[in-house]
């Protein structure tokens, strides 16, 4: 297997705030203000693991205070999308997955994820 490359620091997007990362562990931690977007369903079930432990990696992995970043427009900009936060995941299975957070009002959060794309760098926990 080829070792990962990841992004280097330079080429960051900034880091999410205390606040968006509380309203992300919040969602998490209710059900109910955590629900998952089709690429998170797909994901889970080729994964082979239930919705809560997806929700438990993001929770372990904002409690072990790994980085947390904003997403950036995909038109080359520079822009920011607004309340879409992204990071680097790993499941309990011990495998890194790919996590997009968009925040909602209410404290609700959409749960995005999927395999790290081929070829692509990585965003470092």
């Amino acid at each position: 297997m080829a070792k990962c490359e990841y992004k280097h620091e330079d080429a960051l997007p900034p880091t999410a705030s205390q606040d968006e990362i509380n309203h992300i562990r919040c969602a998490c931690d209710q059900r109910a203000t955590a629900g998952l977007g089709r690429s998170a369903k797909q994901s889970t079930a080729k994964w082979k693991i239930p919705e809560a432990q997806l929700r438990g990696a993001i929770i372990r992995h904002i409690t072990s205070e790994k980085r947390m970043f904003h997403k950036y427009k995909d038109d080359g900009s520079g822009d920011l999308l607004t309340g879409h936060i992204q990071a680097n995941v790993t499941l309990p299975t011990d495998f890194d997955v790919y996590v997009e957070l968009v925040l909602m009002e209410k404290g609700m959060i959409i749960i995005y994820a999927h395999d790290h794309t081929h070829g692509k760098r990585r965003l470092p926990q």
